[in-house]
């Protein structure tokens, strides 16, 4: 099986989001869709994510583990406006959740057939879960320490 290359820098949300609109450019995204790959269900503030951009024709695009608040404001910011560029590009948003060590296999060194899984266990989802800031300053404030 072929294994595809992910882009993006470990621990750079806005590098990997910057090199991900980049690369988005050359691809025809009618039809397609932004699949959100997380390592934690029901606790967003800790949660971290991946995604994968699948273009309706052509190879998807997979984008390191580099979004989300784990990674702080810089990283929840980076995934809001992924999600809001995808929203603008009329992409379908789903979201998969895996075991953090499946997260971190399938994201380094992810091939065709771990895609097509991603996909076919993925659900669809509310952008605004990303997006809306009053949520995303919500779930800084419960990660139990004070400030």
């Amino acid at each position: 099986m072929s294994t595809l290359d992910p882009l993006g820098v470990p621990g750079a949300p806005l590098e990997t989001l910057n090199a991900a609109l980049s690369g988005a450019q050359t691809l025809n995204l009618n039809g397609g869709r932004l699949l959100l790959v997380t390592d934690w269900q029901g606790h967003r503030p800790l949660a971290r994510y991946g995604a994968v951009l699948l273009p309706a024709s052509g190879e998807p695009l997979v984008l390191t583990a580099t979004f989300g608040p784990r990674f702080g404001p810089t990283g929840a910011q980076a995934l809001a406006e992924l999600v809001t560029w995808a929203q603008e590009q009329g992409l379908v948003l789903r979201e998969t959740v895996l075991s953090p060590s499946a997260f971190m296999q399938v994201l380094e060194e992810p091939d065709h057939e771990e895609i097509r899984h991603l996909v076919a266990a993925s659900n669809p989802t509310d952008p605004g879960i990303y997006t809306w800031p009053d949520v995303r300053a919500e779930q800084e404030d419960q990660d139990g320490w004070d400030d």
